[in-house]
This record gives structure tokens, C-alpha cells and sequence, in this order.
């Protein structure tokens, strides 16, 4: 019973210990692992133009609604970048951004047809 319970001990551990051959760095290793990654560019700007251009490709937007779409959202990414920085009660912070999302809708109704829009909200999981 003992030289089974210490096989089992031997098998587990050494299961356990191969498993944390990947948290330490290795010779074998690719030399982008020990990289610093960089920073993406979180502002206003940057969400706003990759959204609008995720948006015009799903959604075959026109060169107009994609102008009208970036700057709806670039409004909206901009007052939510304010709204977060802002010393709100994180009561108050929810409530405008509600009211911010919803404002967003309103502009994505009247900038996208019937059909798109339809397709703009069934993309949501």
C-alpha cells in the first residue's frame, strides 16, 4: 500500500512540476517572449477610428454614414473618456454613461438604415 501511495505521489508530482516549466523562461524560448509589449493608444480618437472602420466593412457603410458614424462616436468615446476621469459618484458615473449609451443609439438609429442597424445590434453576443 505504501509503494502504491508513494508511485501515485511520484506520477502526480511529476505532473505538476512539468506543468510549471512554462512559467519559467526557457533557453528554448522565442526571443519575442522576453519583449515588452506596447501600449495601444486607448484615446478617443483611436477607438472612434477603429470602430467606424470595424462598422463601415460589417456593415457596408456608405462614405457619409461612416463620416456621420465617426463622429457620433468620436462624441461619445470622448464624453465617456470625461465622465470616467470626472470625480462622479460611481452612481452618478453609471447614469451618465447610461444616458451616453443611449444618446449613442439615437445617433446609430438615424445614421444607419433599417437593415444595418438590425445587423449592428444582432453582432452583440
Amino acid at each position: 500500500m505504501r509503494i502504491l501511495f508513494f508511485l501515485l505521489f511520484v506520477i502526480h508530482s511529476t505532473q505538476i512540476f512539468g506543468q510549471l516549466k512554462g512559467a519559467v523562461p526557457q533557453s528554448s524560448a522565442p526571443s519575442h517572449i522576453n519583449e515588452e509589449r506596447k501600449e495601444e493608444n486607448k484615446s478617443a480618437v483611436s477607438l472612434a477610428k477603429s470602430n467606424a472602420s470595424k462598422l463601415k466593412k460589417s456593415l457596408k457603410l456608405t462614405d457619409k454614414q461612416h463620416d456621420d458614424l465617426y463622429k457620433a462616436l468620436l462624441d461619445n468615446e470622448t464624453n465617456i473618456e470625461k465622465t470616467t476621469k470626472s470625480k462622479l459618484s460611481k452612481k452618478d458615473q453609471f447614469n451618465k454613461l447610461n444616458q451616453l449609451n443611449m444618446t449613442k443609439q439615437d445617433k446609430m438609429k438615424a445614421i444607419l438604415t433599417k437593415e444595418q442597424y438590425h445587423a449592428y445590434i444582432m453582432s452583440f453576443p
